[in-house]
């Protein structure tokens, strides 16, 4: 079934993807062809573009791929020189998309359809409804509901190879760690992946999210960065510590810093520049952006909460502005709202961890997230992972847990434990020793080599997640 551009309307971003992966994928221009309509490409090149693959599939039942560069040269001659001018502009901003995903792009239409779909069998339930057919009127609405738009339910197993090639791929990782021994171990972050940081109050979990996000800007990604208990001057702090190896005092002298000296990591006081030397921050944030290429967007919320739900429509309303999130980091999951009236804190935590891992998906990123641990288990010398996931089911819906265990000692030393508490796609309850230095806002100076190994059978201490 085809629907008109009144019912299906997407930004020129979004158009142009669609453009790409029907040129590209014969799975994609399979499912779209006689469900998008020519009309929703607006302008005049966007419909040529899309024209050419679509009379392609008709008569090959395939993309075209490498073929519409040939048909477009021998059209080229027939269309007005500015038409051709415009063409080849979309052409070449076409060839510049990068990690466009061709299943969020389907699902985002697939959601488009059956939003219009059930806006059109809701006049007709309420028809129905006052002229008593109230049977034909719960078929009506169920009809709309179940009925698949593009997506199938199945897949066919011996033939649909789409993520074979992805084994292959020397880099499958889309972001790294920043922690040389933690890429080593997991690889790096992938997109659709969630990942959750556990640790005690004040135990560091935020700077370890600013630490993340820094390190993604430095990367390239667009990344936003969502706090629900500070406020934008907090926040501009500790970012400026953290990209700059700032204090936060006013004078920055005789402040007590970790030097490393030889192999050992000791306590020296120094004169620091401070985030009040705003010639210094300007110049910091400049160097951020040249290096690294990526950008950063603050939601400050200190005065309220948000859910899942609300993360999602500010992702769409940046979208419209341009601005396409690869990474989200929301501090921190355990303050989320309620999705749904009536939940208990529990229920709370566990909707927007399902909420945040089914967005990464959808919108091909990778969402960051914390939340509180049980302060006995994150400083206790030995962790038991099994006691936290026997705690807590929402660990099974994040890709990876990293949890910070810091000892009394370790404190003092400015050295923690992170601990590898559940990883679905490669080896688990491993930790890395590392030393940090939340004066200067960083989270990961170091690694330390930890000479005593855990004994996962030591029940003297528990772990756990508060709620």
């Amino acid at each position: 079934m085809s629907y008109t551009s009144g019912a299906l309307k997407f930004n020129n971003h979004f158009l142009n993807q669609i453009i790409l992966h029907c040129i590209q994928n014969d799975d994609f221009i399979k499912k779209v062809r006689h469900t998008v309509p020519l009309d929703i490409f607006k302008t005049r090149d966007k419909k040529f573009l899309i024209e050419i693959c679509f009379e392609f599939f008709d008569d090959f039942n395939a993309a075209p791929q490498d073929n519409f560069f040939d048909i477009f040269k021998e059209r080229e001659k027939s269309i007005p020189s500015d038409l051709y001018d415009r063409c080849i502009n979309l052409i070449g901003v076409l060839k510049d998309i990068s990690g466009s995903n061709p299943e969020y792009i389907l699902k985002t239409i697939d959601d488009a359809i059956r939003h219009f779909r059930l806006e059109e069998a809701s006049v007709e339930f309420a028809s129905l409804i006052k002229r008593g057919k109230y049977n034909d009127a719960k078929l009506l609405i169920l009809k709309a509901i179940k009925d698949p738009v593009i997506e199938e339910p199945y897949y066919n197993f011996l033939e649909d190879r789409s993520f074979i090639h992805d084994r292959i791929k020397e880099n499958r990782f889309d972001m790294s760690t920043g922690i040389d021994v933690l890429d080593a171990t997991i690889g790096g972050y992938r997109n659709s992946w969630l990942v959750t940081v556990l640790g005690a109050t004040k135990g560091g979990k935020t700077w370890f999210l600013i630490e993340m996000a820094v390190t993604a800007v430095f990367q390239g990604k667009r990344v936003l960065f969502i706090s629900l208990e500070m406020g934008k001057e907090q926040i501009d702090e500790r970012f400026d510590m953290t990209i700059g190896f700032m204090t936060s005092r006013m004078n920055g002298d005789n402040v007590e810093v970790m030097r490393k000296v030889g192999e050992d990591w000791i306590k020296s006081t120094e004169n620091i520049d401070s985030i009040y030397n705003i010639n210094k921050v300007v110049e910091n944030r400049n160097r951020m952006r040249k290096i690294g290429g990526g950008d950063l967007r603050v939601v400050a919320f200190n005065r309220g909460r948000l859910n899942c739900f609300d993360v999602e429509r500010i992702i769409d309303e940046l979208e419209e502005s341009g601005f396409y999130t690869d990474v989200v980091i929301v501090d921190y999951l355990g303050i989320m709202k309620e999705t749904a009236a009536g939940q208990s804190k529990k229920e709370r935590i566990s909707e927007n961890c399902i909420g945040l891992k089914d967005l990464s998906g959808r919108k091909n990123m990778i969402a960051i997230s914390a939340m509180q641990g049980n302060r006995k288990a994150m400083t206790a010398e030995i962790f038991h992972s099994h006691l936290v996931a026997d705690d807590i089911d929402t660990i099974f819906n994040s890709d990876l847990v990293l949890a910070f265990c810091q000892t009394k000692f370790e404190e003092e030393q400015n050295k923690y434990r992170l601990y590898i508490a559940n990883y679905r796609h490669g080896k688990q309850h491993m930790q890395i020793g590392l030393v940090r230095d939340l004066e200067i806002g960083q989270v990961a100076l170091d690694t330390y080599e930890l000479k005593e190994k855990q004994d996962e059978d030591d029940k003297s201490a528990e772990a756990g997640v508060d709620y």
